[in-house]
């Protein structure tokens, strides 16, 4: 009797969850088949899922994914990349429905790459056999990817019969190892079923691949620039790094306010700001040409930071006859930015060639483990070089938007206006060496004689007429007399000076920081904008117009907002030297004499920061280390979450050296693991009075909720 009741049992358990309860009639179409019914948090209407994958979060109304256009029904469809992470498994399973209407079914499937692990079975819920199988055969990874293609599945043979749908996902990879799913639906009769056959005929034609044809004999590639919006012209070597969703408008933000700088409304980015993963791998390569003109070839590359390159290879033996890299990519001042560069390929005149696009990082050795590109040129004469020269710096200074997180622009105009490579001088007046900045005792000071440094030619030729135009202090503009001007009022003068070649002019400027005692730092709070008064101990500090950038005035940072906890306008800023995150670097500020209380104090942040303090002759005394990070609770900050670039007050007690000399060394020190950044700002060298550091904190707004959190002073402690 136990096993009887038992077995009762489980044959109600098995109604139950085989879809259709006890006394409840079968329904005749597929119970929220389309996905728009209300769904709540872990819980589908109509479906139940098992495992991992198939989360109900990714039920989304999102136009794209990846890049691809998603021609989703109605306001919602399901998205596995977000509905779990690509290696989990799992199944989701439809409740029962009678099979009626014409006895035919369509739906729309994307991803699944791999049809043997990823598929739609149609059960007979009687006795569970499976009536049919369809897996995403149209999914290719190159050309139709997360799409939503039509699938049609004839079941006329078994109208009438109680069935369910079974979706399963046993694939644990990375590539598509998901599925997208939509408007599963019963016909009613044949005109919906042809309905279907041509949206599916629709969508192969504009997602699939084209028909290729390349002319070999003509100079010029085709569609060099993707002004066609796709890969037109371009054809697939390997892998699956370099596909039409990375075709993306020049006019698209990366790290919510960059811009590429790119050529007409197209370029190709092989990130597409993150909807492409940088571990993918693949090659692309254009039309063949006939290389003419003068041999030259120009194009625009950003990112590809080591084993992503452009190669100009024979087209009948594949060898790369010219290899080039982004050997300019500076992170994040040209970061993604599309960069011109030049290819002098003028001993292959004559020869039948195509350009290679190569995407050969897996991102296993660093960040930025892709590539962007855009506006390939070839067959370039001399002549059309040196335009081209003049009208991309032009281009470049003409430029109005810049990011309000990175000098990005000045970094651009200084890349063109340094650039080593240009095959014809540079036919535009340019300041070739600039004047540096100065620190000065109060008193009258002669601005003129800093201009020895600057220096500016126009093409092959020097030019000399370089004088001072203004010098601006406080928002007052001196416009004379720059041989004696008045710095009696310590501060930063900021000096304006032009270069003038037969009516062109081109304007640079430095700081003039002037110190009415020896108690201070020069430029301890980087209020001059710059980095005035300060000595930079790295070989690969990134120059802009002639001076070290780094200092920044953004008082927040990503798109969320996060506070840097910047003390009046400008910081120092680890993100903007032009040095990468796992290198170290280190700047030295000028003299002073250690005075009043004998305390100082420092704003520093990240988990690299850290501050050496040394007498005159070189010996360290101090060395403290920033302690405050913490990756945790992200994006809120404070001691409710976490800390990342803000900066805290760091307190140092040096009196025992009163009265001596000494200098600051900020360092942003190697270390193990992720965040081996630091920022800077506000060192204070003098307090009359020791400072009340445990009743003293630092108020930001909180970028989660706008309310003010508190960042308490500290004690550093002395690890010399």
């Amino acid at each position: 009797m136990k096993i009887k009741k038992f077995l009762s049992f489980l044959l109600a358990l098995s109604m139950m969850l085989g879809m259709v309860a006890c006394g409840e009639q079968v329904p005749t179409d597929i119970p929220n088949g389309d996905f728009e019914a209300e769904h709540e948090i872990g819980k589908w209407t109509g479906w139940t899922r098992e495992d991992a994958a198939f989360n109900v979060r990714g039920l989304v109304s999102d136009e794209k994914i990846s890049g691809a256009v998603m021609e989703k029904s109605g306001e919602y469809y399901f998205a596995g990349s977000i509905g779990g992470n690509p290696p989990m498994r799992g199944t989701l399973t439809s409740d029962a429905f009678k099979l009626g209407g014409n006895g035919f079914i369509t739906f729309k499937m994307g991803a699944g790459k791999d049809t043997e692990k990823v598929y739609v079975e149609f059960i007979d819920a009687s006795n569970d056999t499976v009536l049919a199988k369809v897996a995403n055969e149209d999914c290719d990874g190159l050309f139709i990817t997360d799409h939503l293609i039509t699938k049609i599945v004839d079941l006329s043979a078994h109208k009438g019969k109680t069935i369910y749908i079974k979706v399963t996902d046993n694939d644990d990879g990375t590539d598509l190892s998901y599925v997208n799913l939509d408007a599963f639906k019963v016909c009613k009769d044949d005109a919906e079923v042809e309905a279907a056959r041509a949206e599916y005929a629709l969508q192969i034609e504009t997602y699939g691949e084209k028909p290729f044809v390349e002319d070999e004999t003509s100079p010029y590639i085709q569609n060099g620039s993707f002004e066609t919006g796709d890969l037109t012209g371009w054809v697939t070597l390997d892998g699956t790094a370099l596909t039409r969703a990375c075709i993306v408008p020049t006019s698209q933000y990366y790290w919510t306010d960059r811009s590429v700088y790119g050529d007409g409304e197209y370029y190709l980015d092989g990130n597409n700001n993150g909807a492409i993963a940088e571990n993918l791998l693949g090659a692309i390569r254009s039309s063949k040409f006939t290389l003419g003109g003068d041999g030259f070839i120009s194009f625009m590359i950003g990112s590809g930071n080591g084993g992503s390159y452009v190669a100009l290879c024979d087209a009948n033996t594949d060898e790369e006859l010219i290899v080039m890299y982004n050997e300019f990519f500076s992170d994040p001042a040209l970061a993604l930015t599309l960069l011109r560069v030049y290819m002098d390929a003028s001993e292959y005149i004559g020869r039948v060639c195509y350009l290679k696009v190569v995407d050969a990082n897996d991102g296993s050795s660093g960040g930025f483990a892709f590539i962007n590109v855009d506006d390939f040129r070839t067959s370039l004469t001399l002549e059309e070089v040196a335009a081209l020269e003049v009208e991309q710096l032009e281009k470049a200074k003409a430029e109005t938007y810049t990011s309000a997180s990175y000098n990005d622009l000045v970094s651009l105009v200084n890349y063109y206006t340094t650039y080593p490579y240009y095959p014809v001088p540079l036919a535009s007046l340019t300041l070739t060496a600039y004047a540096q900045h100065q620190v000065v005792d109060c008193g009258t000071v002669d601005v003129t004689a800093f201009l020895a440094d600057a220096a500016a030619s126009f093409g092959t030729e020097a030019v000399t007429d370089i004088a001072v135009t203004k010098v601006t202090f406080e928002g007052t503009e001196i416009t004379e007399g720059f041989d004696a001007v008045d710095m009696s009022v310590p501060g930063y003068y900021h000096v304006t000076y032009a270069a003038s070649y037969e009516g062109s002019v081109v304007e640079a400027s430095f700081t003039v920081v002037a110190k009415a005692d020896n108690t201070t730092i020069a430029n301890g709070d980087f209020e001059a904008g710059n980095l005035a008064g300060w000595t930079v101990l790295a070989d690969n500090w990134g120059i802009v117009e002639g001076q070290a950038s780094g200092v920044i005035s953004a008082a927040t940072y990503w798109g969320e907002n996060l506070p840097y906890n910047q003390e009046g306008n400008f910081h120092l800023d680890g993100w903007n030297n032009g040095i990468g995150e796992p290198e170290p670097w280190a700047i030295q500020s000028t003299n002073f004499v250690l005075s009043g209380s004998g305390f100082i104090s420092v704003r520093m942040g990240a988990a690299a920061a850290a501050v050496k303090v040394y007498t005159a002759d070189g010996t360290e005394i101090g060395y403290y280390k920033q302690t405050r990070f913490n990756d945790a609770n992200f994006p809120t900050v404070g001691e409710a979450g976490g800390s990342w670039a803000d900066m805290g007050t760091y307190v140092m007690d040096l009196s025992e050296y009163l009265g001596q000399e000494l200098y600051i060394v900020l360092c942003d020190e190697a270390i193990e693991g992720g965040w081996a950044h630091a920022f800077f700002d506000n060192v204070v060298t003098y307090y009359e009075t020791a400072p009340d550091y445990a009743n003293l904190f630092d108020t930001v707004a909180q970028s989660v909720t706008g309310e003010d959190v508190q960042f308490a002073w500290q004690l550093a402690e002395n690890l010399k």
